[in-house]
């Protein structure tokens, strides 16, 4: 130590030297230390004392998150690149099954304050007076229409007195695929719509029971792979004109904007962010659909699934106007096909369950 040598070589008489025990010798330079005047102090002394940097705490948000919906990699990304703390926010994800009641459960009961899920999936309940808000895209093209080439199916027309399996009959992807059916001049009421698990829609295809079925990635990747030219794609929302709309959205609690609306901004921006990194850099979401995805799939294979997904700014994740633009495009879709009541108004619905957050 520096000030045990500087007491040391000051206890001397007539230039010999004092003997003392080391103890004492470190007791003296504390000593010394602590009398010594502030400036002749050593600069590292200095910088050991100091003031510790200020930490600002990050705001923590629960966020429902299924890991195994290929297309919602966008919130594994954020995770893996730290976008989330970038943006001031502590984010847990947790997942509450993949039915819409229990989404809808936690987000009432602010088990979670947010969610990325199929627009579709909240205009019912919001036209009910759910209490969240609908705050911008996060991509397009994740539900596909799975055809049987046996049944004689090559167009969406084809596809009149023909049975479509749906894991749900309530599901998202039913109310799509009728707003599509319905737009291209097919009536739904042509279609038998019937309900199988999802993991048993190609054996019922096999057994003769259906001819179509509504998926997302990954099982309908593989539905087409395994086939051997049996099964195809037939339609998607990332193609044609449900290409050019957002599919599934950020969704965020009332409570969370009234309560906190910084942290709701925050996350909006976040996710945005992380969603155009899908589209810039696809090597980056397939890095962590190795890591969080539960199903064991090839990188090859998860870099082709995601390069479906619209992720780019006016079609995956739209903000602002454009976005309310998409969102009225399927209250209408809703309203056409007799989902929302015959006195709501898609317009004023649209603007009343859409936030801007980012600049208003």
């Amino acid at each position: 130590m520096a000030l045990v040598s500087d007491v040391t070589n000051a206890l001397s008489v007539s230039g010999q030297r004092i003997a003392l025990p080391r103890r004492r010798l470190v007791r003296l330079a504390g000593a010394a230390a602590l009398a010594a005047p502030l400036g002749l102090r050593s600069a590292r002394a200095a910088d050991d004392l100091a003031a510790p940097a200020i930490l600002t705490p990050r705001t923590k948000i629960t966020f429902i998150w299924n890991p195994s919906a290929l297309c919602n990699i966008v919130v594994g990304l954020a995770k893996d690149q730290g976008i989330f703390e970038k943006h001031g926010l502590d984010v847990e994800t947790i997942f509450t099954g993949g039915d819409t009641p229990s989404i809808l459960e936690a987000l009432a009961l602010n088990k979670a304050q947010a969610t990325s899920t199929f627009l579709l999936r909240l205009l019912k309940p919001m036209e009910a007076g759910f209490d969240v808000k609908l705050t911008s895209g996060v991509h397009a093209g994740c539900s596909y229409l799975i055809a049987s080439r046996d049944a004689g199916i090559s167009t969406l027309e084809d596809l009149r007195g023909k049975r479509v399996g749906m894991s749900d009959l309530n599901s998202p992807m039913k109310l799509l695929y009728e707003i599509l059916l319905k737009r291209a001049g097919v009536n739904p009421e042509e279609i038998t719509w019937r309900q199988f698990p999802a993991d048993v829609f190609t054996i019922a295809v096999q057994k003769g029971e259906i001819d179509a079925f509504a998926d997302g990635e990954p099982n309908a990747f593989y539905a087409v792979k395994r086939s051997n030219g049996k099964l195809f794609k037939l339609d998607s929302s990332g193609k044609g004109e449900l290409g050019n709309y957002t599919c599934c959205v950020l969704t965020v609690s009332g409570k969370l904007i009234r309560d906190n609306r910084p942290a709701a901004a925050a996350l909006t921006r976040a996710m945005l962010e992380a969603s155009k990194l899908v589209d810039q850099n696809r090597q980056l979401a397939v890095k962590a659909a190795v890591r969080f995805s539960p199903v064991q799939a090839k990188p090859e294979e998860l870099d082709e699934m995601i390069a479906g997904y619209p992720y780019d700014e006016h079609r995956g994740c739209p903000t602002g106007e454009e976005f309310r633009q998409h969102v009225l495009y399927f209250a209408r879709g809703l309203h056409d096909t007799g989902i929302l009541r015959p006195g709501t108004d898609p317009v004023r619905f649209t603007n009343l369950i859409t936030q801007d957050l980012l600049t208003s």
